[in-house]
């Protein structure tokens, strides 16, 4: 390399990918549409040839009452296939794919990519029952891995209106929205970004769940490690803590440390994971240095297992730090060349017109400072209180939601509640920045280690038990792990973090808006600079642990700097209830005999569900919107104190 070229250090783009789950319905060849009458309306119905044979065995569904497995071909190839055909025609890569997908072509050549094309799955969480004459089949699409651009989000939205459009779908409790954050196929998030990262999906937390349908914190494959005591940070344990566990007595190279529940890591594995997850200094390169010369002299000065460093006390082993030399005068009649800052300077320009309003009230006087003036103003009131009710206690709030469907009923309900050893944001952000050896004291802490699955946020790429597996090409594990082989698709994803938390939708408008809500927070932990970060930290921290703080996710997504986000999400929250009514249960005809066991269990919960969400009853909508109209008049003319004796006045005069 010449004098004059010099290495990038751009970081690199934000990557992701989401996994969707939803129902497909369909029907067999011969039966009649069950909306013939309207069908001209509708979507398109999947039609499956019935025909029937003696000896298929298809692969095995979800479902305990599938009455489907006489028939070839199974509808669960033949929805996949019919979806896999109708992607490929809209051009967009599809795995698997032949009809629509012209060879030769750029699609083809991402269709045959594993990591650049959709993929159309099995999923066996996904039940549904068979429900006025149709039949739901559980599907899984995956997209390709691709970095946060315009043009990723609009692949997303053109493949979710092919789905909305061109099939009877829907989703309900069992189905989940998922998107992996990463930093490319090849590369790891590195050490400081992932302790920020951390430690801001800690604090915000609560925040960010109110996004979310409100039993998806509670439920098994979703639940939230700030509301369940899932995770060593849960637990009240620290950077050290993990690390002392992991670490064996001495030089014992027979000790082991166990991080699964059945795997066990032995002890001269932890100065691999120190090498390939520490800090890198100033001028050495984001990925550790491949040369295998250079792992040895580095593994060879580790002192990781010395008892003496591991169990002394800081200072003990802390390099002689020569006293620092006092440059400014001591004589009384000289000073310094600086005073000290003014803090009631004038701002260089005009403060925007929304400034004054966030100023304007007593409370929020005293609340800490926002990092800049928010450029917006904000529609409707915040959302006071941050932490939701945990209602797994509440069978009738739950029925609607989490009603018996087979093999679906033991993920979707939750288990009995732990709370968490320790609860108050600064202690967690404090510990998560502690841990300065490796990236594997951040995945150690934030994982769920009996269940991977069962938590909202899924670190476990960076714990010690994949650290070790890692090589310096980033993708090929040392080893196939449990359901991969190494270089494949699924060891590429252990190099991203899971956002589970989000419920099933079929929205775009959602789906994209929470996907870069995703990209955007690992991107701000990378990127802000630390004064910027503590000053969100603390405003989080304020507003769960501050009576009536105003500030809530809208307004934590206006200071990461997602404005368009900021007002889905505004509108999101003002919908209440209503944005979770498509994930509701349909519950079964309770004339089929085969249900009996599902209306046994509705039943004992004794509550009326009803059959159809509130605001699809036209006999009130006149009434409903002239109350909102009523509500919105009186918004604008009313502040934030004088709300509640506004909501009461409306009381009154409703008739």
């Amino acid at each position: 390399m010449s004098a004059t070229q010099r290495t990038p250090t751009t970081p690199p783009r934000v990557s992701f990918g989401i996994e969707l789950e939803f129902l497909v319905a369909y029907i067999y060849e011969g039966e009649v549409d069950p909306d013939e009458e309207i069908k001209d309306g509708l979507q398109p119905l999947v039609v499956v040839p019935r025909a029937e044979t003696a000896c298929s065995r298809p692969e095995p569904t979800s479902s305990s009452h599938d009455t489907n497995s006489r028939f070839s071909p199974h509808p669960q190839e033949w929805v996949k296939t019919q979806i896999r055909k109708a992607l490929a025609k809209a051009g967009l890569p599809v795995a698997g794919a032949t009809d629509g997908v012209v060879q030769g072509s750029v699609q083809a050549g991402h269709s045959r990519d594993r990591m650049s094309a959709f993929h159309v799955v099995n999923d066996h969480t996904i039940d549904e029952v068979s429900i006025d004459g149709y039949h739901f089949q559980g599907v899984e699409i995956n997209s390709p891995a691709m970095y946060s651009m315009d043009i990723s989000f609009d692949m997303i939205r053109l493949a979710v209106s092919v789905l909305t459009t061109q099939f009877r779908c829907r989703v309900n409790p069992t189905c989940g929205f998922h998107v992996h954050v990463g930093v490319g196929p090849t590369q790891r998030i590195d050490t400081r970004t992932l302790r920020n990262f951390a430690a801001l999906l800690w604090a915000a937390d609560p925040l960010i769940s109110r996004l979310h349908a409100p039993w998806r914190a509670i439920a098994r494959y979703s639940q939230s490690g700030r509301v369940n005591e899932l995770t060593e940070l849960g637990k009240n344990h620290g950077p050290a803590d993990v690390l002392l566990d992991t670490a064996p007595p001495g030089h014992d190279s027979e000790g082991v440390h166990r991080a699964e529940m059945t795997t066990v890591i032995p002890a001269r594995d932890l100065k691999r994971v120190k090498y390939f997850s520490r800090d890198r200094q100033l001028g050495e390169p984001v990925e550790p240095n491949p040369d295998l010369d250079a792992f040895r002299a580095e593994v060879d000065k580790d002192t990781v297992d010395d008892i003496a460093v591991l169990k002394g006390e800081p200072w003990t082993h802390r390099p002689c730090v020569p006293a620092a030399q006092r440059n400014r005068s001591v004589s009384p009649g000289e000073h310094d060349q600086f005073d000290y800052p003014r803090c009631n300077y004038t701002p260089p320009v005009p403060c925007p017109e929304a400034y004054g309003d966030y100023r304007a009230s007593r409370l929020q006087s005293s609340a800490p400072s926002r990092p800049r003036p928010p450029p917006i103003q904000r529609r409707y009131p915040r959302i006071l209180g941050t932490m939701r009710e945990d209602m797994r206690g509440d069978r009738e709030f739950l029925a609607p939601y989490l009603a018996h469907h087979g093999y679906g009923d033991f993920l979707a309900t939750p288990g009995a509640r732990q709370p968490p050893s320790r609860s108050e944001v600064m202690s967690g952000v404090r510990d998560l920045l502690g841990s300065d050896m490796t990236a594997a004291q951040v995945g150690d802490l934030m994982r769920n280690k009996h269940v991977a699955k069962h938590i909202n946020y899924k670190f476990d790429g960076y714990s010690t038990y994949q650290i070790r597996r890692w090589r310096p090409d980033g993708v090929t594990p040392e080893y196939s792990g449990w359901g991969d082989m190494p270089g494949t698709y699924e060891s590429k994803k252990e190099n991203t973090i899971e956002f589970r938390e989000a419920a099933g939708s079929l929205d775009a408008t959602w789906i994209t808006t929470w996907a870069r809500i995703c990209c955007r927070l690992l991107e701000w932990s990378r990127d802000a600079d630390p004064a910027e970060y503590m000053c969100v930290i603390r405003l989080l921290a304020w507003a769960q642990e501050e009576e009536g703080a105003q500030y809530d996710v809208v307004d934590f997504l206006i200071d990461l700097g997602l404005i368009q986000e900021a007002r889905v999400c505004e509108e999101r929250l003002r919908n209440g209830d209503a944005a979770f009514w498509e994930c509701m249960n349909v519950i079964p005809d309770r004339r089929a005999p085969e249900w009996d066991d599902d209306w046994a269990y509705v039943e004992s919960v004794e509550v009326e569900m009803m059959d159809a969400p509130p605001f699809e009853e036209e006999a009130d909508d006149d009434d409903a919107n002239e109350d909102d109209k009523k509500w919105d008049e009186r918004e604008e003319e009313v502040d934030d104190g004088k709300l509640a004796a506004a909501a009461a006045e409306m009381n009154e005069d409703t008739p």
